[in-house]
């Protein structure tokens, strides 16, 4: 299983949503956006890729990693 976090939509944007996902190694944290303050949720995943950022659009629309951490939409063979 895996999850992957995907940028903000036009709906989340209008709503000023907050980002409430951090993605370290294999572990996914979720933080409750009224409870800032709680001890964050932690699942454990076979992959957890983040492409919420790090990332910049080429004029074919490919989006291309700029950071480190960012997992583009290519099939990762080593994960399989």
């Amino acid at each position: 299983m895996y999850f992957l976090n995907n940028p903000h939509n036009k709906r989340e944007k209008a709503r000023n949503a907050t980002l409430i996902v951090e993605m370290k190694g294999e572990s996914t944290y979720l933080t409750n956006p009224e409870e800032t303050e709680e001890e964050p949720k932690k699942f454990t995943f076979d992959f957890s890729y983040w492409s919420h950022d790090g990332f910049e659009e080429r004029d074919d629309g490919y989006l291309a990693p700029s950071k480190p951490n960012y997992a583009d939409q290519v099939p990762h063979e080593d994960d399989y």
